[in-house]
């Protein structure tokens, strides 16, 4: 929680020229750019001074960081409400449980995992007589997100393997896709789900069931599924072999889960190098969050600069601008992670949050959305920081697309900063149409280069200053209760048991046809 000595900080700063702040230097400059596991973080465009920064790092230890932190990492009950800890760290062995059952556990999954995916790429495992050709992911939410955004981010990095497509949506358009063209003996499905009962997930594996049945025989179709789940009985009743059933416990929740055996589309299309590499970045971004001094940590510097502008400075949302086209769905990513993760009004005790939890985050990708929203951004009478997301190498690239790419994003993170006045005398009619206000806060995370592992390095920065935010706000960043009452009125209605349900919603029921009038 932040203090009065902040909030006061936050209004004297209010008054401050943010370009005056920015062009400070000196010790500012080396507090708020700080670099780790082949990442840099560019905070010099915050509404910051090194005494409002000094004043957020005494709130976090205040609020016990450091010792939750090692909580964390220690794999020490930190989801009260579920009470269980948060171990998806142990599977890039950023956790410290060495010798425990998971740990065991971890490190067999993974064995398992690594096996099955090198005997699909080697064409070992052809359960119709040849060698598998495509692999669609089934899951939703973090199931699917995750292994959806690596296989787009890390795709130059692959030189051969399946091809991976992905099922998130009940649309039936969606599997249509995933299949299109392929060869119904080459394909493999992988069904990412914990209960192994979730709606979307467990329609779409049906269908997929069934679409393989019809082109290849029902006898044969289980044999083209394997699962990452929890609930290996449930998943064999579907008809999966439990040898091809892969461990996701409990204690990984499903947006923290590509390091886990969800991520098996993944070894398999990128390679278990490429995989490995990439929980290998995770780890390194694990230990500097676990050793650096707060002052000089990523995680904790990021985390409460986030805090800041949300409570400090009443800044309701966040954009993610990524300047890599790789990188398109990260901003759909970051906001999975961070709103399911902070979008709470109830502390860790049960009482009224007296903050107003995490930030809306939404964002999209380069110069793209450069000629969509930025004017908004802009010009609107809204301010909202921007997290500006780019590749170190594409400043120095010899190829000019890729140096306008870099440009784009160093220039749009000025104009932010500057605005731009025009003078009345110089242009009567438009001046006021032309200006902009400028005074608009930024951050710059560059990547080295777009590698599985600083690509791991940067969602493991994420997890963490999620967690960071969660110990200043008090609340449990690991649950999500408010996901399971729409799960449960969806079921109501297509079970036909809507008595209580309001007379808006049966009209609209009756009169689209889902239920009689």
């Amino acid at each position: 929680m932040l203090t009065t000595e902040n909030l006061n900080h936050a209004e004297r700063l209010k008054s401050e020229s943010l370009r005056a702040l920015a062009d400070t230097g000196g010790d500012r400059s080396e507090r708020l750019i700080r670099s780790a596991a082949g990442i840099e973080l560019d905070a010099s465009k915050q509404r910051l001074d090194v005494a409002a920064l000094d004043a957020l790092i005494g709130a976090a230890r205040d609020a016990g960081i450091e010792e939750k932190r090692d909580l964390l990492l220690s794999g020490g009950i930190v989801n009260g409400t579920e009470n269980r800890p948060a171990l998806h760290m142990a599977y890039r062995h950023g956790a410290n449980i060495p010798g425990s059952p998971e740990a065991e556990l971890v490190d067999r999954t993974q064995a398992q995992t690594r096996a099955f995916a090198e005997a699909v790429r080697s064409g070992a495992f052809q359960p119709s007589g040849k060698p598998i050709t495509r692999v669609v992911n089934i899951g939703i939410g973090g199931s699917d997100l995750g292994p959806r955004l690596i296989a787009d981010a890390l795709a130059d990095h692959v030189e051969s393997g399946p091809e991976l497509r992905f099922v998130a949506s009940l649309d039936p358009s969606d599997l249509k896709h995933a299949v299109a063209g392929c060869d119904p003996e080459a394909v493999l499905f992988i069904i990412a789900s914990k209960s192994f009962s979730t709606q979307e997930t467990l329609m779409s594996g049906e269908a997929a069931r069934d679409w393989l049945a019809g082109q290849i025989g029902a006898d044969k179709a289980g044999d083209h599924f394997a699962a990452a789940s929890a609930a290996p009985d449930k998943a064999k009743a579907f008809g999966i072999d439990p040898e091809r059933v892969f461990d996701f416990p409990d204690w990984v929740g499903g947006r923290y889960s590509v390091w886990s055996a969800v991520g098996l589309s993944l070894e398999i299309g990128l390679g278990p190098e490429v995989f490995a590499a990439f929980r290998d970045g995770a780890q390194a971004m694990d230990r500097h969050f676990a050793d650096a001094p707060l002052e000089q940590n990523l995680p904790i510097l990021k985390g409460l600069i986030d805090v800041w502008n949300r409570v400090a400075l009443n800044y309701p949302s966040r954009c993610v601008a990524a300047y890599s086209a790789r990188l398109g769905k990260l901003a759909d990513y970051f906001q999975q992670l961070e709103m399911e993760s902070l979008g709470k009004s109830v502390t860790t005790s049960g009482q009224p949050g007296q903050t107003p939890g995490g930030a809306l985050v939404w964002g999209g990708s380069g110069t793209e959305i450069q000629h969509s929203f930025f004017q908004w951004l802009h010009q609107g009478k809204d301010i909202v920081p921007v997290d500006f997301i780019g590749i170190g190498r594409h400043f120095a690239s010899a190829d000019p697309r890729e140096r306008a790419l870099a440009a784009n994003m160093a220039a749009q993170g000025a104009a932010l900063l500057d605005g731009r006045q025009v003078d009345p005398a110089d242009e009567p009619i438009l001046a006021a149409h032309k200006s902009m206000p400028g005074g608009r806060p930024s951050a710059t995370l560059i990547l080295d280069d777009l590698t599985p592992a600083t690509l791991g390095a940067l969602i493991a920065l994420q997890e963490h200053k999620v967690f960071v935010e969660s110990v200043m706000y008090g609340i449990n960043p690991f649950d999500q209760w408010g996901v399971e009452l729409g799960k449960v009125l969806t079921k109501g209605i297509l079970d036909g048991e809507i008595t209580e349900y309001d007379a808006s919603t049966k009209q609209l029921l009756a009169r689209t046809g889902l239920i009689g009038g």
